[in-house]
């Protein structure tokens, strides 16, 4: 068995690309092993902002021997009437380089032929990896790539060393014009210069002691413990985010946690701004207290040791300072013009194109807004329309103008300096909730009308205009915007998971409002392409599919949903519980047949006129019960679930609805078994069919049922 390294040396790939690019060569090599029928043990594979590595152990050094069949004459074309072999036979046997006694014979549907097998020795790993290698490496999928010098091969980063070795031994690879070697790059400062590799474990000890840790949780691991160690010096802790930690260990190969200070007098402006700005712009941990307050310190992560720490501390200082100097400057601006007296220049800005300004969508916000509060929170109108008035304008306001991320924050800050009210400071800060399936809701009533109202006008106005996401894009996200609005009315109420009526939040059906966020675009001049129905259809189907995939990470198939999706409604809140109902439905014992015995009622009445199924209805209810036994058996179970099921779907007990229902399959299956449905006589057919209607239209007062997939289908 045998070993194999690859390395690719380029200069500094991005850190949001890196995971991707590490999981992608690990993909491509597995796949492209397996393909070429070469096994092997563990793959590992590992990046740093400057290579991309993989190794193979235990790799077999040869393909498998394989038996080449060949297909030759037909036996009475390879030998004449004496049983001497023809031309043909014996062109056949040379070309597969095979004695006629080494041939065999073959029947088939055809007749007989002749047939050679000759064993093929495997080709060598060495060959086999020398043809994939290059084609792996052109074919990883970068969001962006990159031309240089005067070749076509593009890549992520210049390519400037390549190390393939198989059992130490170099492979005649060439890539982007780099040919494969054994020499790699330490460390570019602390280890300048080029080292030879020999192997998978002298490579793996060769980078450790060149200043280069290879593994990105090793290195994201030494980022959290120093940063934490740091933080305590002062008596406070990290504020560690997943997500900067993972880039931080991305942007360095020997990660160096140093602590930073700044003036405690920036500690009075918002700390989201400070948060922000430390954050997402200079990559460092801010630094809290144990109540969570921020102190003045932070964490940043040099790619080296240096003598002096103190200089790199310095500048990073120095560069956090300007910033939250700019940051002083607007917070102190800002406040001198009240939100309100921004509202004219939303004129000046566009939203989109063809959607006009975010002053005509701030009116649409204020109206859309006060009508979703007056059906569901009457109390809330006053805030809300102060709320949606003054919503949009902190986008122009100096502060967002540097800190875009903090739209919406900044606005709430604003409006509680002007003493507007908490409740509408929150509603203002909190109407782009949730930005994510992560993301916490709107900590109040007028903001989660807000939030409502916004994602819905912008939902409403790219679909109108034909801005529907496809495939990775989505420019407006839209997929965020539907998702944000499914959370805010499942998550608003404790019976979200299923038990009770919901509060007026989850009862919010979508095509009313759909339909009032349409007027707003034709109130305000802005002409959509589609009419409201029509809109209203595709965003109702563009719900679902979002829906889907929030209730996919519950472990909730999509079967469910679509069962429900069939009905046509749009009480998300309602369709949630009916899909809830419907898993439960799923532990019954009954279900199988249940739902063996709705998908054979429904065929059948698929294949019957609707003008008949109408008068088997009427024929099936009302009168004497008639006909075999079997079906005054089906009828008078009908008759006694029927009001009861029906009261527990009102109430939306739909478990205990389908529990009811469950009663019918004995009945069910004694009907189907006892009588012949599509009996000659036509009478008697009517009555069966309508029993079977009766039958359907009980349980898709809750769902579909036969939409639901038994095991094997």
């Amino acid at each position: 068995m045998s070993e194999f390294l690859l390395e690719i040396g380029c200069e500094e790939i991005p850190a949001r690309m890196l995971p991707e690019g590490v999981a992608a060569l690990r993909e491509a090599l597995t796949a492209a092993l397996h393909n070429a029928d070469l096994t092997h043990g563990r793959i590992d594979a590992h990046g740093t902002p400057r290579r991309l590595m993989i190794s193979v152990e235990d790799l077999a050094s040869r393909q498998p021997e394989c038996i080449e069949e060949r297909r030759g004459p037909a036996v009475d074309k390879a030998f004449d009437p004496s049983g001497q072999a023809t031309k043909a036979a014996l062109g056949f046997a040379r070309s597969c380089g095979l004695a006629m006694e080494q041939l065999s014979r073959e029947s088939t549907a055809k007749g007989t032929y002749l047939v050679a097998r000759m064993a093929r020795p495997g080709r060598l790993a060495r060959e086999i990896l020398a043809d994939i290698i290059p084609g792996i490496i052109q074919g990883l999928p970068w969001p962006k790539t990159m031309r240089w010098g005067s070749g076509d091969f593009r890549f992520v980063r210049p390519i400037h060393t390549l190390v393939a070795l198989l059992d130490g031994e170099v492979l005649d690879i060439a890539v982007g014009g780099v040919q494969a070697g054994d020499q790699t790059t330490g460390h570019r400062f602390l280890a300048p210069g080029y080292h030879r590799v020999t192997g998978v474990y002298q490579y793996v000890d060769l980078l450790a002691v060149t200043k280069v840790i290879l593994d990105q949780q090793a290195r994201a691991e030494i980022i959290r413990a120093g940063a934490e160690r740091l933080a305590a010096q002062v008596n406070g802790v990290p504020l560690i985010d997943p997500e900067l930690l993972a880039e931080n260990a991305c942007l360095t190969e020997w990660p160096v946690p140093l602590r930073g200070a700044f003036d405690a007098q920036y500690l009075e402006i918002p700390p989201e701004v400070l948060t922000t700005s430390m954050q997402r712009h200079q990559k460092y941990f801010p630094v809290v207290d144990g109540d969570g307050k921020l102190l003045p310190y932070f964490v940043l992560v040099a790619n080296m040791e240096v003598p002096d720490p103190s200089v790199l501390i310095r500048g990073n200082q120095r560069v956090l300072r300007a910033r939250l100097e700019d940051a002083a400057f607007y917070w102190k601006l800002d406040r001198e013009t009240p939100l309100a007296n921004r509202r004219e220049g939303l004129r000046q800005v566009v939203f989109q194109a063809r959607l006009g300004t975010l002053w005509q969508k701030s009116r649409r916000l204020e109206e859309l807004a006060a009508r979703i509060a007056t059906a569901v929170a009457p109390d809330a109108v006053s805030d809300v329309q102060t709320a949606a008035e003054l919503a949009k304008c902190d986008l122009i306001s100096g502060m967002v103008g540097q800190f875009p991320e903090l739209q919406g924050v900044m606005g709430g800050y604003y409006a509680r300096a002007e003493g507007l009210g908490s409740g509408i400071a929150i509603a203002i800060a909190d109407h782009y909730k949730p930005q994510g399936a992560a993301d916490s809701l709107p900590d109040n009533t007028p903001g989660k009308i807000l939030a409502i109202a916004d994602k819905l006008d912008t939902l409403v106005g790219c679909f109108g205009i034909g801005l529907v996401p496809s495939g990775t894009k989505d420019p407006f996200a839209l997929r965020r915007a539907a998702l944000g609005i499914i959370r805010i009315l499942l998550e608003s109420d404790a019976g979200g998971k299923g038990s009770g009526q919901g509060s007026p939040w989850a009862r919010l059906p979508l095509r009313p409002w759909i339909a009032a966020a349409c007027a707003g675009y034709e109130t305000h001049g802005e002409k959509l392409d589609q009419d409201p129905a029509a809109i209203a259809r595709e965003l109702l189907a563009f719900f679902l599919g979002r829906l889907r995939a929030h209730l996919k990470a519950e472990g909730i198939e999509h079967d469910a949903i679509d069962a429900v999706a069939a009905l046509d409604l749009d009480d998300l809140f309602d369709i949630v519980r009916r899909v809830r109902a419907l898993e439960t439905f799923k532990g019954f014992p009954a279900y199988t047949a249940l739902v063996a015995a709705n998908k054979r009622i429904a065929n059948i009445l698929r294949q019957t006129d609707p003008e008949t199924i109408e008068a088997a209805l009427a024929s099936a209810s009302g009168g004497d019960i008639l006909g075999h036994p079997a079906e005054q058996g089906l009828r008078q179970a009908i008759e006694t679930l029927e009001t009861a099921a029906s009261g527990l779907v009102d109430n939306g007990d739909y478990t205990a609805a389908l529990d009811a229902l469950a009663g019918l399959h004995g009945v069910i299956d004694r009907f189907f078994a006892d009588i012949l449905v599509m009996d000659p006589d036509m009478e008697t057919r009517r009555r069966r069919i309508g029993l079977l209607a009766r039958v359907r239209n009980m349980f898709t007062r809750v769902a579909d049922v036969s939409r639901l997939v038994l095991p094997g289908e």
